[in-house]
């Protein structure tokens, strides 16, 4: 049974060790989020989140990331209140928002990846845009995403009123890569 298992490290722990992982968090970045709001632009930030972005050769091979939807700050104290309730985020229930990408595509510095958005128990297939700069340690990610609150029960109740609040809301992510060690 050993040697069998000896075997499989020869062919499986090249694979791993040729892999270059990095960790993000939200001391080296931000989480924006984009809102409609009475027909005026709302924006905000998730002040706590973190992920671990893998590449080999300079291509994106995976993403797992999460962030804490009760970091909300929306510059209103009592709008956050609101927002971390229920009708929102429920974040009692929910304390984790959570992206893993089950696969990924590269071109140059560009990386479009597919895989699951959790929020509120929710789970829906999506892709996010992604692009790099730098290199080594000093590697950057910027990245883009549009999703209707609505499919994930963002927002119900009397927040599910477009009229008042958009359905679209777009999020955007810059930070720092930090290699893994």
């Amino acid at each position: 049974m050993s040697a069998k298992f000896a075997f499989l490290l020869l062919f499986i722990s090249p694979l791993a060790l040729a892999e270059d992982c990095y960790t993000a968090d939200a001391g080296s970045g931000e989480v924006m989020f984009r809102v409609t709001q009475s027909g005026a632009p709302f924006s905000g930030t998730f002040r706590k989140f973190n992920g671990e972005l893998c590449f080999d050769k300079g291509r994106l091979l995976r993403i797992e990331a999460t962030l804490d939807p009760a970091s909300i700050d929306s510059g209103l104290p009592e709008l956050d209140v609101i927002l971390k309730d229920k009708e929102f985020f429920a974040v009692r229930e929910f304390p984790r928002v959570r992206f893993s990408s089950s696969s990924a595509q590269s071109k140059g510095d560009t990386h479009t990846l597919r895989g699951t958005l959790e929020i509120k128990g929710v789970k829906r297939e999506t892709d996010i845009s992604l692009r790099t700069q730098g290199s080594g340690s000093k590697l950057t990610i910027t990245g883009n995403l549009t999703l209707d609150r609505l499919q994930y029960g963002v927002g119900t109740g009397e927040w599910s009123n477009t009229q008042w609040l958009g359905a679209e809301v777009q999020l955007s992510v810059k930070a720092a890569l930090t290699p893994r060690k």
